[in-house]
């Protein structure tokens, strides 16, 4: 019996040693594979917390305004365009500045270019008057290249 195996073993060296390595390199990859996902979770599971704290630092951002909202607190790209619900008030905004967290905008009240390439920084509130009442433009904040702002029309019969 030992000797039927120990021939096997002699005429088949090739194949078995071939086999061997197979399963080497099979356990190899299920380990590196096995490691990669490891390391692959834990980045998701981090830039799952990252954006939970940007999703919970946006909501917490909400317009201070004791007037009428009319553009409820949004982000918009450098490039966008923002327009209130009566329609009376667009905003372009042209760049956005977050190293001294600020943006350049166009606001535009009833078709008219009232300021241009204005420069506002976060935290900043922007009047301009239109003949619905003041547009009053509140920045909250840049990243990257958006802009986070919402605008209240003030009645113009209360000043």
């Amino acid at each position: 019996m030992r000797d039927q195996i120990l021939r096997f073993v002699r005429d088949n060296i090739t194949l078995l040693v071939f086999l061997a390595v197979v399963a080497i390199m099979g356990a190899a990859w299920i380990v590196f594979e096995a490691m990669r996902s490891h390391r692959r979770r834990d980045e998701i599971f981090g830039l799952r917390r990252k954006v939970r704290e940007l999703e919970t630092e946006r909501a917490s951002v909400h317009p201070s305004f004791g007037d009428p909202v009319v553009l409820s607190s949004r982000w918009v790209k450098s490039g966008g365009t923002a327009t209130t619900s009566d329609g009376g008030c667009l905003l372009y905004i042209d760049r956005v500045l977050p190293s001294v967290r600020s943006a350049e905008l166009t606001v535009r009240v009833d078709g008219y270019a009232v300021l241009q390439n204005h420069s506002i920084r976060s935290g900043e509130r922007l009047e301009a008057a239109g003949k619905n009442g003041t547009y009053v433009l509140e920045l909250y904040g840049v990243e990257g290249i958006q802009a986070n702002l919402a605008v209240a029309l003030r009645n113009r019969h209360r000043q």
